[in-house]
């Protein structure tokens, strides 16, 4: 069994409200969703969502990249099973010096793609393939984003309704409003609620000091990527200042950085969110380099995923439990369509179960995909063709 053909797709996915934080404000993602074939007819789906802030990747550029780069090493390739697929994307994850590139995204949506063509030929849910689960439901947390009084207090009332155990909200503009914002959050929320803030790289080392002082009144426990993604030297000093938990989010993209930061020992959280490192089993190596170092992981998510980059965080959290705190399928609270069929909404009080069905368990409803779809390329055809070029090199 071989892989046939590669298909990328640039998906445009309108938001019900514009989400904000100190690096951007949108109205809608747009994601690369790559279809892998398989030559027994099986189709599998991955995506990534290319943040130019983050990784330096907007979606025009993963895509080439995967045209370019990551297809010719790919099709025609044997992934006969779970093991060859996963020995395979291994391989050219170290060849293409990934674990020190980042080019998270783009390699995401292939990863997926493949993992899950080659667990549905087998009929196995992807958990077996890169699992197992070592837990049977995990809670997500809720995050609010830079928005009017009026939208932050029905946002909070809503989350404090719907159950959820941890709110994060989104600070960095101004610190006078943002004490108040958390004041209101705590009041709002009750006591019992886990408060966490976000600053995305917006404070310098001072700064941030000084906002964990005044936040520490209200119960804030941790503080989420407090300063600009290369400012390391102010990353430790944070750290060895403040009490709180000090996440990184932008200054972890690659399984090089996560060594230096573990090293280091700058920082006591990672945020691990798939599409910024490159899959799940980068991910998955990222887990293992911050529990040897006693960091705390963190399940993250970019803002308009859909069901397909969902379910596959669902399963990493689920395989990889216990985390400090899940992020994710937001998909019915935030996108006016979704790629799915299935609902990967988190359920009350943020509830998430595992997903159903072969490899991601989730099914694409490709109509949907082609109407939202901005392009839609054919990157390579007919496998033999390219397995005979390689046999004859």
């Amino acid at each position: 069994m071989k892989i046939s053909s590669i298909d990328v797709f640039c998906v445009r996915l309108p938001f019900y409200f514009k989400f904000k934080h100190s690096l951007a404000t949108r109205a809608f993602s747009e994601n690369l969703v790559v279809r892998v074939c398989l030559t027994d007819g099986t189709v599998g789906y991955g995506e990534g969502v290319p943040r130019d802030y983050v990784t330096g990747e907007n979606i025009d550029v993963a895509a080439e990249t995967i045209r370019q780069r990551y297809v010719p090493r790919f099709v025609g390739l044997d992934v006969s099973n779970c093991a060859y697929a996963i020995n395979a994307l291994e391989g050219n994850f170290e060849e293409l010096r990934l674990g020190k590139i980042a080019q998270g995204a783009a390699w995401c949506a292939l990863e997926l793609a493949i993992l899950d063509a080659v667990s549905r030929a087998h009929d196995l849910p992807l958990s077996t393939c890169v699992g197992p689960l070592k837990s049977s439901s995990i809670a997500y947390g809720a995050v609010v984003p830079f928005c009017g009084t009026k939208a932050f207090l029905a946002l909070l009332l809503f989350y404090k309704l719907y159950g959820f155990s941890t709110v994060k909200v989104k600070v960095g503009r101004n610190l006078e409003e943002d004490v108040q914002r958390i004041k209101l959050a705590r009041k709002i929320l009750g006591p019992l609620v886990v408060l966490r803030v976000d600053a995305n790289c917006a404070w310098s080392a001072d700064d941030a000091i000084y906002a964990a002082e005044r936040m520490r009144p209200f119960g804030v426990v941790s503080i989420e990527q407090p300063v600009p993604a290369n400012d390391l030297s102010g990353l430790a000093r944070v750290t060895g200042l403040v009490s709180e938990e000090i996440i990184v989010d932008e200054s972890l993209l690659t399984i090089e950085q996560a060594q230096a930061l573990a090293e280091s020992r700058i920082c006591t959280g990672f945020n691990i969110r798939l599409s910024k490192v490159g899959g799940i089993l980068a991910a998955k190596k990222m887990v293992n380099i911050a529990r040897d170092a006693s960091i705390n992981c963190h399940l993250g998510a970019q803002v308009g995923e859909s069901g397909i980059l969902s379910a596959a965080g669902r399963i990493f959290a689920l395989i990889e439990a216990p985390f400090k705190n899940y992020e994710g399928s937001n998909n019915r609270f935030l996108l006016k369509e979704d790629l799915t069929q299935e609902d990967l909404t988190v359920g009350w009080k943020g509830y998430g179960s595992p997903t159903r069905g072969a490899g991601l368990g989730v099914t694409v409803n490709t109509e949907r995909l082609m109407r939202l779809s901005r392009t839609c390329e054919r990157a390579v055809h007919l496998a033999n063709t390219v397995s005979s070029t390689q046999e004859g090199s």
